[in-house]
């Protein structure tokens, strides 16, 4: 599937360091990686990586630097953590004709287990200061297609919490077009609000956990169509996905599974009126 795709965009949770953060308080949630793994990314085909999330500070400001000189080491490209919080919250921009912006992803984490620190930055934005919303707005004013990758919601639940619809009706209202959410780390529904498309969660996708709710997932396919300024989403689509336990790495789900999905996505998408079809493998997005 990433083969076909122009860019592939991954949420890297939890540090790339040589060993688990020191100052972490749970070491159960010590979720750090040997830097090897920032190398498994490129090979796979993923061409950026978030790191606005709650474990962006699990290391302090060196665990933020150390983070990135892993993952730039390894040629991969990063967004949502830099030396500074602006460079932090600045977007990854697609160009088209003329130079002109077609595609801004923005990132952002509404979650911090830390408060920010002196020496680095994470696009964390404080609910309800308005900031993400100014973002969304100013690159919508340029022509932008705006897609925003955040992070936010309740862990365990298939609903989305009312905080984070009226939070997604806020983005869709300044113009944000595609609203991709993580942390969750189970599936969550899709919705459309003012003309914004919203998969509210879209689970996990390579984590060791043998709990099959944590293991269903999929590949978000976002089609867009039209040049600069001009730029609309064609289709939403989830290519369903199952990890598997023997190594922790998704597999594309078995017809039965992809039934399964289809039932499960219609059930937690059924409260934003959202229509749900089987299509040739995958699971498409449509309003009513």
């Amino acid at each position: 599937r990433f083969a076909k795709a122009d860019l592939v965009v991954a949420n890297g949770e939890g540090l790339i360091a040589d060993a688990p953060p020191a100052e972490y308080g749970e070491a159960r949630l010590n979720i750090a990686a040997a830097p090897i793994w920032a190398a498994a990314y490129g090979p796979a085909g993923v061409g950026l990586v978030g790191l606005a999330n709650n474990h962006s500070w699990d290391g302090g400001a060196a665990g933020v630097l150390g983070n990135l000189a892993a993952y730039r080491a390894a040629g991969v490209a990063v967004y949502g953590a830099a030396e500074s919080a602006e460079d932090a919250e600045a977007p990854y921009v697609l160009k088209g004709e003329g130079g002109r912006c077609r595609v801004a992803i923005v990132p952002a984490t509404l979650k911090s287990n830390r408060p920010a620190r002196k020496g680095a930055g994470v696009a964390y934005y404080p609910p309800g200061q308005g900031g993400l919303v100014a973002r969304v707005r100013a690159l919508r004013a340029d022509g932008c297609f705006v897609i925003v990758s955040v992070h936010w919601g309740r862990e365990g639940s298939h609903e989305a919490s009312g905080a984070v619809v009226e939070a997604a009706r806020e983005l869709a209202a300044a113009g944000a077009n595609v609203i991709v959410g993580h942390h969750p780390h189970v599936l969550q529904g899709v919705g459309f609000i003012d003309g914004a498309a919203i998969a509210f969660s879209l689970g996990n996708f390579v984590f060791p956990n043998r709990d099959i709710e944590k293991r269903r997932t999929g590949i978000l396919a976002v089609k867009i169509a039209g040049g600069a300024g001009q730029a609309k989403l064609a289709e939403l689509a989830l290519w369903p996905a199952i990890i598997d336990p023997k190594g922790w790495v998704p597999t594309p789900a078995t017809p039965t599974q992809t039934q399964d999905l289809l039932k499960r996505m219609r059930e937690y998408s059924a409260c934003f009126g959202t229509r749900v079809e089987a299509r040739d493998g995958r699971l498409v997005f449509t309003p009513r």
